[in-house]
Formats: structure tokens, sequence, C-alpha cells
């Protein structure tokens, strides 16, 4: 999980989404103001919606890791409107923009649904859990949440990927009993972010992906001729074109590898690689011939 760059709404969907909430926020009481939000998120395209939730989806997705991936698992296409603070717990968030992100349908359904704890009392370590039984309607006693915000918090902040010993999960890098911790340890274990295997393979493959397109760009960097350049690419990337001048497809190859890289699943094993780069000799080798990579 990496922080994402909120994208700005046009004025006039903006004021849509506070309207709607508005008629949630005018309920005389909790349990109503859950069913209006629940009503009114069901029909959210309709009328003058279906513009504005086209454009909350396109920025949604330009948000999005590599391309159209879910925000938390960053494996599976992104599809779901997620609300970070459940609707069913916080209605008054319901139409809140700073409240989405893009998710998949199984981190989305099947992981975090509407589960959700906050720290009670507020700016303590004791946990609380919002979510109410079946057919009740609670109103948490506030909004601070132990879920990582990518909106507005670095997961990376929180934890990290344990690659030095090659085993591809997150672990805590604050010490147990600490805000930071407890929120660290309820991310990854909300989305299941260790517990799927295919998510740890996924990101043991990633940082092969990686390291091996960052070769390649090294290998191209260096290349003085187009046999040299050929030698590099190992015929990747559509091959290359000796039709046009040697600096300009050096360039273009170049480019193309980056491409892959920036686009790639798994972003987080890319922002890794650079973070613990001088616990990681190869990469720290290939790093050093290609330092422009650090802001990739």
């Amino acid at each position: 999980m990496i922080q994402l760059t909120s994208k700005t709404l046009n004025t006039s969907t903006l004021n849509h989404l506070a309207a709607i909430q508005q008629t949630i926020t005018n309920e005389t009481n909790f349990e109503n103001s859950v069913k209006k939000a629940a009503a009114k998120w069901d029909s959210k395209n309709s009328g003058a919606g279906k513009n504005a939730f086209k454009e909350i989806k396109n920025a949604l997705l330009e948000m999005c890791v590599g391309v159209e991936i879910c925000v938390y698992c960053e494996n599976n296409e992104a599809t779901d409107i997620e609300h970070i603070f459940p609707k069913k717990i916080y209605p008054e968030k319901t139409f809140s923009w700073d409240n989405y992100v893009l998710a998949c349908k199984i981190c989305n359904t099947t992981f975090k649904s509407d589960k959700f704890k906050v720290f009670n009392p507020q700016n303590t370590v004791i946990e609380f859990d919002v979510k109410p039984p079946r057919r009740t309607y609670q109103k948490p006693p506030n909004d601070d949440a132990l879920f990582i915000n990518q909106r507005l918090e670095n997961p990376l902040d929180f934890f990290e990927l344990d690659l030095v010993n090659q085993q591809f999960v997150f672990i805590e890098k604050f010490p147990e009993g600490t805000r930071e911790f407890s929120k660290a340890k309820y991310t990854k274990e909300l989305l299941g972010l260790n517990s799927r295997n295919a998510l740890v393979t996924a990101r043991k493959n990633a940082t092969k992906f990686f390291r091996d397109r960052l070769g390649k760009y090294v290998e191209a960097k260096h290349a003085t001729n187009f046999v040299e350049l050929k030698n590099a690419i190992d015929d990747d990337f559509g091959g290359v074109n000796e039709r046009i001048s040697f600096d300009l497809e050096k360039e273009r190859l170049k480019q193309s590898i980056k491409d892959d890289i920036i686009t790639y699943q798994h972003p987080t094993v890319w922002k890794e690689l650079i973070r613990q780069r001088d616990k990681l000799n190869k990469i720290n080798s290939l790093l050093n011939y290609a330092p422009e990579a650090l802001n990739w």
C-alpha cells in the first residue's frame, strides 16, 4: 500500500456531493441517517449523479496504483468505489470525496467490508470495534481510525515489506503498544495482505520483475551502439529499430522500460526496493548506475 495523490473534482461535482450529503445530515436520528445514506448511494448514478460519478470514477482511476489496480492489494482490477470509513457506520461521510478510493471487489466486500475499529477514547491506544451487530444502529464514538487512510497517510510510515529475508510480507515498523503498531497490524490483517498467499507470491514475482527491468534499463543506458542495445534488451520491448538514429532509439527503449516499471502491479515493492536499497546489494548497485530511477 502506498499513499495516494488526490485529484481535484469540478466544483459542480463537489456541490452535487454536498447537496446529497446534506439530505443525510438532515435526518433526525442515526438510524435514519444510515438508511438514507444507503438509499442515496444505491441511486447515486441517477439524474445529475450520472455525470458526477463518472467524473469521480475517472478521478479515482487516475489515483489508482499501476493501471486500474486496486489500491489495497495492488494485484486485482479496481472496480468498486470503496468508502474508507464505511457508510453504514459513518453515514456523514457517504458522499465525501475524501472518503473514496478504488478497490477490487475482493478487498472491498470479502475482506474490508463494514469492519472498522477506532481508538477510544480518542488519541489513546485502546482499540474499539465500531461495527454494530446485524440490524442494529450504533453511532461510533469518534473517527480516530486504526485503518490507515491512504488519502491522508503514507502506509509505508507504519509498516515495511520484508525483502531482506525474502518473505515478502508486511511487518510493523513501531513497537507493540504504540498507535502506529496498532494501525499497521490492523490494516494488514483487515485486508489480508499477509494471509493471502496469492498476494505474497505476486510480491515475490514483482520483486524479480523490477530487478530484471532495472537491469535491462542500466544495460540499455550504457549501450554505445545498436549491437550492444540489442544485447541489452534481449529482443524485448518490440525489438530495436535501426531505421532511426541510435540516440533516439536508445531513449525510446529506456522510456519503454521505465514505463513498464512505473505502471506495473505492486508499486509498494518498487518503493521498498528503493527504500531498502542499502540492504539489497544487487538493487543498490543498479540504482547507483541509474540514480534517476530513485524518483520514478
